[in-house]
């Protein structure tokens, strides 16, 4: 006798089509979830040296053209990261957060004890932006684990878009000015920081569909980016 296919039963084929079931939480990850404070310390941490470390990149271009500017791996990775490590989305979303603000409160710092000039209007723009992209990236760097192939596609692909199109924009700039704006090392970063994404994605067809994405999503980060970067000059008061 024949047994006809429940729809629980076919709901159940349509999930294992996607793949194996990702593996139990790590023990890092499970003592990281029991830990939130110290989890949320290691985003504050990571977070402000990536930002100290985007101002020595920053020196290495004789124009000191702002890496907070022309380069974000070191702002969109540390987010990406923690979400993905984080087993509640909850958690990875103000992990995400806390990390971005706080490479950029890093920047600030750096900035400050280097002596160099900034304008705190600038800076509050970008903590705004901290403030919101960063629990986005937090929150998708979780979704990079889903089951779903098209779920961890889109959530890997978002943040590559966003760092293809500074990527893009940077290499133009280096082939532009002979490499005197933006120096061959931060381009480097950005690529391996791109790589590691990339490789957080589980699976070679998530990973495709993924850098799909990443050019989709490149052409509204662009019209987004000119408005960031409007309200940033509006903030500095050079016009």
């Amino acid at each position: 006798m024949n047994k006809q296919p429940t729809p629980s039963s076919r709901n159940n084929r349509a999930t294992e089509s996607d793949g194996p079931p990702p593996a139990s939480p790590s023990l890092l990850r499970s003592f990281l979830d029991q830990h939130l404070v110290l989890f949320l310390a290691l985003a504050v941490g990571a977070g402000f040296g990536c930002g100290a470390l985007a101002v020595f990149v920053d020196g290495l271009s004789t124009d000191g053209i702002p890496f907070l500017e022309w380069s974000v791996g070191l702002y969109v990775v540390p987010p990406v990261v923690l979400g993905w490590t984080a087993i509640r989305s909850w958690a990875a979303t103000i992990a995400g957060s806390a990390a971005y603000l706080s490479a950029v409160l890093g920047n600030l710092t750096t900035t400050h004890l280097a002596a160099d000039s900034y304008n705190m209007l600038e800076y509050g723009v970008w903590a705004l932006v901290g403030l919101i992209m960063g629990s986005i990236l937090g929150f998708l760097g979780n979704r990079i684990r889903a089951h779903a192939t098209g779920v961890r596609a889109f959530a890997a692909g978002f943040p590559l878009g966003i760092m293809a199109l500074f990527l893009w924009m940077s290499a133009r700039l280096h082939i532009r000015t002979g490499g005197e704006a933006v120096h061959l090392g931060s381009l480097i970063l950005e690529g391996i920081l791109t790589l590691l994404i990339l490789a957080l994605c589980r699976g070679w067809a998530a990973r495709g569909a993924a850098l799909v994405w990443a050019l989709v999503l490149s052409v509204p980060f662009g019209f987004g980016l000119l408005y960031v970067f409007s309200v940033v000059w509006f903030a500095s008061g050079d016009y």
